[in-house]
């Protein structure tokens, strides 16, 4: 079956990394999408799993700025060549669609496109660019608000610009410069802190007030301004001066400084939720709070610890102030309410209301910067505040009133409480996750916050632009008082691998079923809510696509693979586990309007098996360890350079760059096969004290890590550390009987990690191996061996020519061709004995890329526990005589080199075939499908098929890799598995998978759909007009639409001569689409029984069933079903239009009521004035 040429075919199945380095990010509550962009230009969007999408810009820029229009679910994207692209995620590409529908698939290019499979597998499901536009000037700042469908675009001259995202045209409506007229009045009055004439004041940051979105706070690096957008003025002007003998944020400056009157520059600015306070960061690190009523005198002014600093005070008192120096600026600000505070505007929102009372009813001030230069910049600060008394919003404007407003201001302005977020590097921005809505800059009522964080300069510096920043998600707002004010949530897997999580290395295998029911034992608890990645909370969803199948093939398409498990180290020093099986692609949950619904992502991570080495070896506990003491001084060195994992033992190994290896067990309370330490605590604590005293105490070969170990946890926990050579070990192996091997040079060790002996050391002198017959040739040929370095090392229970019974095996391949065999035996006591017996001189080209012993059906013999039984028996019944040598029984030594391919008969006998390979191969494997087998060598542009056991070539297939922006190129990592898929470490530290088999019936990344809207709240100040726009905008009716006051502002600003709407393809329907491949005649797929006696497929129907029925309950529905719940549907249509028309009546009742409740509240408002005016 292998041996027809149309099986083979390159496919793209993933990217699981974002490529360059992160540069904005933006969060849509409509929909629940959380976007980023990077330096490579690309922006992706991530939604419920597995909803996620990449846009790739034209041109290809650094994104520099990125919004969400939450109405009309508008991303809008600016480069840092200020061109502006609008996509519209309500609509799909068409050229993306045109590729589906002409039979070409969702994921790979066509033959004739120029396009790489990647980059068309970004196109499929990307969004609809509806304009471009490109900015007359740098774009400093972007406002967008749900309220009205126009964006203030803030330019490095200091001017406005209003771009029209309905007809998508720049308007005619213009806000100049603000504060030349501000810099010009200090010119002309000749204060000492005014600027030159050749200062162009630049503008920061736009914010619309939350209750009038007719104000805009223009923040200039001066101060702000309060413009009104309808009247073309400015309302009030806010700058902060510090006069002389003000202590500021740092009150050991010098002395002439404090002294003299300073100008703060403005960095920052933010609403109150109320819209009547705002508050505004500066540039040396103080947060000044400001009445927007009132532009003479800021209502506070402070610091993160201190108060009232722009109080003059006296020099002495001055010096008995504390002080930390001087402070960072305040670099980002937003203000957070919640539902409970009780407006009657945005009952709409009291769906999302928090559960805790004392939470919601506080405001929660988010603070980046501010802190003083000799601290740590990776805190994020929270200020819980009071609400804002309600009376306050209606007050008398008389003197003593007006004091009154003010102390009560000054009052609520004190921080109840203030937290700190610490993330693991310095913060360079974050952004609120709203529940619903995006009101309020996006900071209302929010459940999580993700920061952005940059180097962390305790790991090690890398090269990859994905490495410089990463990002970290909390959920929000802090608890002050508990346990734990926050916890740390999930995110998407491309984002848990940037940063800290920057790939190092990876290993794709597949794992045996009943191995993969115990390490998945607990990966499917509840996902906190809140969570990034919780599909309650995030939008989009996805359906299969099936290459060359239907959905009712899912089933028998899956039972064809077997588990696949992704291993990734990372430059944290963690390990980690990733479930990349063929059934996440395949099956999900039926849903009757959109199909079979993926609701796991692809790869799914198992955070439940994630161990960090960097934590485990510097926890206090093993503190005075004398083999962790390099480690410990030197944090940089605990970095993973290679893992290996015994699934059927479920252990594995890390192998560190200092060249220490941590073994690590998979136990549920302690660790396995660790022995126990019985010693008195009293001896214990003595011997580590003498330790720390003695600078020459011993390093032991085995380090008990137990004390490190949670014993409530699950899943992989460290056992040891181990040291066993004192070189750096070049190759090492790990087998499902407990042996470990290393290699350096010449130099080889094997240890029995359960019973932490060595069992074997070579090359460390004469007479440090064992050899049953040894004379003058084989001295002469053990002394040649040693001559050469080790380059592979393979574990195997198998025969050799001279030793035709099975016995456990160890291969150690040399760079000059020698490949030795180690055979091995239980002595005294269960333990191991290693001795030589064998070799044999194989030709090579090149590095050692693989090498396996195979059976006589071409399965790759392994040394598990099983199979180290099924020799012993083997063994003791030849030696009892009770059973006689199986001569049909053989095994072939399949070694691979980068440009060679060799077999040799019984390991140790004849070559029985040999291939050349066309270029330098950079890993290799036996593949088996559909119990047929073949050797695939895979390099950087070719993969090529070899038939077993002859070595023909079958197919050389040409590879499609995209090219990368990255300035520092490297020799790819590839990693096959048994069922001919591929994971790939290229430039820049990106991870892909392929397929070598793309025209099999495979499941192939799914087809997404970001838009999945829900009703938004109204805007707070809509009243009644919003409502009842709001209702006829839905209806279809422009009856309302006069009322609605985001329309009134939109016509100020576009102007009389406004154009007509763009034409634009139908939104994305909610209709079942055809989600399936075109496919030619497929043959029957195989059953469970089939699948049962394969010795690749999935064993056993349990893992299947709950996918299976799901798949069933959706394909099982008659044409009657469907007419009936079509006219259930109908009758239920038609009592909500008669609910509707009856809200409508009853709102046109309570507006009006509504409306001469108000304007008689006016009357006496006024009434009141009047009277206290003549008083």
């Amino acid at each position: 079956m292998l041996r027809d040429e149309t099986k083979f075919s390159e496919g793209f199945l993933d990217q699981l990394t974002i490529p360059g380095e992160l540069s904005a990010m933006a969060f849509e509550p409509g929909i629940g999408l959380l976007a980023v962009g990077t330096s490579c230009g690309t922006v992706h969007v991530f939604g419920a799993p597995p909803a996620r999408i990449s846009i790739t810009l034209r041109p290809a820029c650094r994104v520099k700025h990125l919004l969400f229009k939450s109405d009309t679910f508008l991303l809008i994207c600016i480069d840092e060549k200020d061109n502006i692209s609008i996509y519209d995620m309500s609509r799909r590409d068409p050229h993306g669609a045109a590729l589906r529908h002409e039979g070409h698939g969702p994921r790979r290019a066509p033959p004739t496109a120029s396009g790489t499979a990647a980059q068309a597998s970004q196109l499929a499901d990307a969004p609809m660019r509806v304009a471009t536009h490109c900015a007359r000037n740098a774009v400093l700042c972007a406002e967008v608000t749900a309220s009205h469908s126009h964006m203030f675009l803030g330019l490095a001259d200091g001017t406005v610009d209003a771009y029209d995202l309905e007809r998508f045209i720049i308007s005619p409506y213009r806000v100049s410069n603000l504060w030349w007229p501000v810099e010009e009045a200090l010119r002309r009055t000749a204060s000492p802190v005014a600027p030159s004439r050749l200062h162009v004041p630049l503008i920061i940051d736009i914010k619309t007030n939350p209750r009038d979105m007719n104000l805009l706070l223009l923040c200039y690096e001066g101060g702000a301004v309060l413009y009104s957008v309808r009247d073309k003025s400015v309302q009030m002007t806010y700058e902060l001066h510090l006069l002389p003998g003000a202590p500021g944020p740092d009150p050991r400056a010098p002395f002439e400084e404090i002294w003299k009157e300073r100008l703060c520059p403005a960095t920052s600015v933010a609403w109150h939720p109320d819209g009547a306070v705002f508050v505004m960061g500066h540039e040396n690190g103080a947060l000044s709070f400001w009445n927007a009523k009132d532009e003479d005198k800021p209502l506070v002014v402070r610091t993160l610890d201190q108060t009232d600093i722009e109080r003059p005070t006296a020099p002495e008192d001055t010096a008995a102030l504390p002080s930390f120096g001087p402070r960072e600026p305040v670099f980002k600000l937003a203000w957070s309410a919640f539902p409970a505070q009780g407006w009657a505007s945005w009952g709409a929102a009291q769906e999302s209301a928090k559960k805790d009372a004392d939470v919601a009813s506080d405001t929660v001030l988010t603070m980046m910067g501010g802190s003083a230069q000799g601290t740590t910049s990776s805190m994020l600060h929270t200020f819980h505040m009071s609400p804002m008394p309600g009376a306050l919003l209606w007050t008398s404007r008389t003197p003593e009133a007006a004091h009154k407003a003010r102390v009560a201001l000054q009052q609520v302005l004190v921080p109840v409480k203030i937290s700190a977020y610490h993330a693991s590097a310095t913060i360079e921005d974050f952004v609120l996750l709203p529940n619903l809505s995006p009101h309020c800059d996006g900071a209302y009522d929010p459940y999580a916050v993700v920061v952005m964080v940059g180097n962390d300069e305790r790991l090690p510096m890398i090269a990859a632009q994905s490495a410089h920043r990463g990002v970290e998600s909390f959920s929000f707002p802090p608890r002050p008082g508990a346990e734990h004010e926050y916890e740390p949530l999930h995110l998407p897997l491309p984002l848990a691998f940037i940063g800290r999580g920057t790939v190092l290395g990876s290993k794709l295998q597949s794992v045996p079923i009943a191995a993969y029911r115990k390490l998945l034992h607990g990966a499917h608890e509840e996902i906190p809510k809140g969570s990034v990645s919780d599909d309650v909370l995030m939008g989009g969803y996805a359906t299969p696509y099936i290459v060359g199948g239907t959905l009712a093939h899912a089933e028998g398409i899956a039972r064809q693979g077997q588990p696949r498990i992704l291993v990734t180290w990372h430059l944290d020093g963690t390990l980690r586990f990733h479930d990349a099986s063929p059934h996440l692609l395949l099956m999900g949950e039926a849903n009757p309007r959109r199909g079979v619904v993926l609701r796991k992502p692809f790869p799914m991570p198992l955070p439940h098996l994630t161990i960090s080495v960097r934590q485990a070896l510097l926890d206090p506990s093993l503190a005075g360890l004398p083999s962790l003491h390099s480690l410990r001084r030197h944090p940089e060195q605990i970095q993973i350079c290679d893992a290996h994992i015994a699934w059927d033992a479920a252990e594995a190994a890390a192998q560190l760059v200092s060249g220490q290896i941590m073994h690590i067990a998979f136990a549920t309370d302690t660790v396995l096969g660790s022995p126990q330490l019985k010693q008195d605590p009293t001896a214990l604590a003595n011997d580590i004290q003498d330790m720390s005293l003695d600078a020459s105490a011993p390093l032991t070969e085995f380090t008990s890590l137990e004390s490190a170990v949670n014993p409530t946890s699950v899943g992989f926990k460290p056992a040891a550390l181990i040291q066993l050579m004192p070189g750096i070990p070049t190759c090492s192996a790990l087998c499902d009987a407990g042996l470990l091997a290393l290699a350096s040079g010449a130099l080889l060790v094997v240890a029995d990690l359960r019973g932490q002996d060595v069992v074997v050391r070579a090359g460390f002198g004469a007479g440090d191996y064992f050899s049953r017959q040894i004379g003058a040739a084989e001295d002469k040929i053990v002394a040649e061996e040693s001559k050469s370095a080790i380059t592979s090392l393979t574990f195997s229970v198998c025969r050799t020519e001279k030793d035709f019974i099975l016995a456990p095996r160890l291969l150690v391949g040399r760079a000059n061709g020698f490949v030795t065999v180690w055979t091995f035996e239980h002595g005294s006591m269960d333990s191991w004995f290693g001795f030589r017996s064998d070799s044999v001189r194989v030709e090579v080209k090149g590095h050692h890329l693989y090498s396996a012993v195979l059976d006589p059906i071409g399965q790759a013999a392994g040394m598990t526990s099983e199979d180290v039984q099924r020799a012993h028996i083997e063994q003791e019944s030849v030696q009892a005589g009770l059973a006689q040598l199986d001569d049909t029984s053989f095994n072939i030594l399949a070694y691979v080199s980068e440009r060679l391919v060799v077999l040799h008969d019984q390991i140790t006998g004849a070559r029985i075939a040999r291939a050349e390979l066309p270029e330098n191969a950079l890993a290799a494997h036996v593949v088996c499908k559909n119990n047929a087998r073949v050797l695939i060598a895979v390099s950087t542009s070719s993969i090529v098929a070899m038939s077993l056991p002859r070595l023909d070539a079958v197919h050389r297939i040409q590879r499609h890799v995209p090219s990368t922006q990255e300035v520092v190129a490297s020799t790819p990592q590839i990693s096959v598995d048994v069922q001919g898929n591929f994971v790939e470490l290229s430039d820049g530290q990106q991870l892909r998978l392929w397929t070598a088999f793309a025209t099999l019936p495979h499941g192939e990344p799914p087809i997404v759909c970001m838009y999945t809207p829900r009703t938004l709240p109204l805007a707070p100040g809509e009243g009644a007009g919003g409502y009842i726009a709001s209702l006829g905008g839905w209806l279809g009716t422009t009856v309302a639409t006069p009322l609605s006051a985001g329309a009134q502002l939109d016509a100020v600003i576009a102007g009389p001569k406004r154009m007509a709407l763009p034409k634009l393809p139908p939104q994305i329907g909610t209709s079942v689409e055809t989600r399936e491949a075109t496919s030619v005649a497929l043959p029957e797929m195989p059953g469970a029984s089939n699948a049962e006696q394969s010795g690749d497929a999935v064993q056993g129907k349990g893992w299947f069933d709950g996918y299976a029925k799901s798949i069933s309950k959706y394909t099982s529905g008659s044409l009657r079903s469907q007419a009936s719940l079509n006219m259930q549907l109908l009758h239920k249509r038609d009592a909500i239009i008669a609910d509707v028309g009856d809200g409508i009546a009853d709102l046109e009742r309570n507006a009006s009521n509504f409306f001469k409740q108000t304007r008689n509240s006016a009357f006496k408002a006024a009434a009141k004035e009047k009277i206290y005016s003549y008083l």
